[in-house]
């Protein structure tokens, strides 16, 4: 009988990051080993953010949203010598992941170490877009306020703003005239009354408004951004003339992508500082989530806010002093309250995680229901069990 093959990765996660998912998928794709153990080390004399089981749950999180097969990938605990550890498990390998030549020297070291024991050590050099990523750039990141989405899992994303920012980021789309902003107000007046909830709101189309018109280095920057790819002619002695602007992008996908990239990073950046304030539950007010592909950003935690069409483009008519030919036009940009749930739905069960809740604004809403839901969901981590399920 061919004794399997089986390798071990340890890793304190505190948090796990794609450095160590990419480190995971080449040991598994390599062929060379029949089962990676992924151990995550408890070490008493250790400081970790997190404790074992949270760890542990945000590993699992990450490492089976990214496809592993369970019966070749698996995540346990581990605590004393990693030599003892492999060999009482049979296991005849070790995986380390080298960042530098710093690192490879280290893992050099314990690779001789661990091979007077019969075990081989397999170094990982880091992919080129990992090679300065470790879970304390990601901590120092989420500590001066910035967004992590690009380097961890949307769990781990959220558990670190919750436990460094004490925040928790919770989408709020819908289409045009649905009355998403209306309920995220009506939300905030009721948790100020009920005083159980710290809830705040960030209407994410208000700060791309102020990119338009403000003053900032920043503003200035973005407009001359879309004078040169849109023209002078979307400027008028105002401004900017939006409607000159979304005549343009709406219904044209090339310009849509385009004055995306514009206002992208600036965007971000109003987000981020405007999150340095907040605590608590932060409703994100964002009509174009799912067509911006910004769920990311609020770690796929959603309400979706809808009415009856009637009622949407009578509320749009009256607000905004549209012809109901400009309000379908512009509505083409959006995507149908159909499509945004399947989009929601979708990526949610993808990452294996994330909050979602639809309201009609037709009705009369139970806000305190609603708010019992968020808080029954957030944060992540309440007593530190292991936790599996999509909200």
């Amino acid at each position: 009988m061919v004794k399997q093959k089986n390798a071990v990765y340890p890793l304190s996660a505190d948090p796990i990051h794609n450095g160590h998912l990419q480190n995971i998928a080449v040991a598994v794709n390599s062929g060379l080993f029949d089962k990676v153990t992924v151990a995550v080390g408890n070490n008493p004399a250790k400081k970790y953010l997190f404790n074992l089981n949270e760890r542990l749950s945000l590993v699992e999180r990450a490492v089976y949203s990214a496809g592993f097969d369970g019966s070749r990938v698996e995540v346990l605990p581990f605590s004393g010598l990693l030599r003892n550890y492999a060999l009482v498990n049979g296991m005849d390998f070790i995986i380390r992941g080298s960042r530098n030549s710093k690192d490879f020297e280290y893992e050099q070291t314990l690779s001789d170490f661990n091979s007077e024991y019969g075990l081989e050590t397999f170094i990982l050099p880091a992919s080129v877009e990992n090679r300065t990523l470790s879970s304390s750039v990601v901590k120092a990141i989420v500590t001066e306020g910035g967004l992590v989405n690009k380097y961890v899992h949307p769990a781990v994303k959220q558990a670190l703003e919750e436990r460094i920012q004490g925040l928790s980021l919770l989408g709020v789309t819908g289409n045009m005239g649905a009355g998403k902003t209306t309920f995220c107000q009506r939300l905030v007046e009721y948790a100020q009354v009920g005083g159980s909830l710290q809830v705040s709101h960030i209407d994410f189309d208000k700060l791309v408004h102020s990119l338009y018109f403000g003053d900032s280095q920043l503003s200035l920057q973005v407009r001359q951004q879309i004078e040169r790819s849109f023209g002078a002619d979307v400027f008028d002695s105002s401004g900017l003339n939006r409607k000159k602007l979304a005549g343009i992008v709406f219904g044209n996908n090339e310009k849509k992508e385009e004055l995306s990239r514009i206002i992208m990073t600036p965007s971000i950046i109003k987000f981020e500082e405007e999150l340095r304030k907040r605590k608590g539950i932060v409703l994100v007010d964002a009509a174009y989530l799912t067509e911006y592909n910004m769920l990311p950003l609020v770690n796929y935690n959603v309400i979706l806010v809808g009415c009856n069409e009637e009622e949407r483009f009578r509320r749009v008519l009256e607000r905004d002093k549209m012809t109901r030919t400009e309000v379908e036009a512009k509505t083409k940009a959006q995507h149908p309250q159909e499509l945004k749930r399947k989009i929601m739905k979708e990526a949610q069960e993808k990452q294996g995680h994330g909050f979602f809740l639809e309201v009609d604004s037709n009705t009369e809403m139970n806000l305190g229901q609603i708010l019992g839901n968020i808080q029954a969901s957030f944060p992540l981590f309440k007593s530190g069990a292991r936790t599996n399920a999509i909200a």
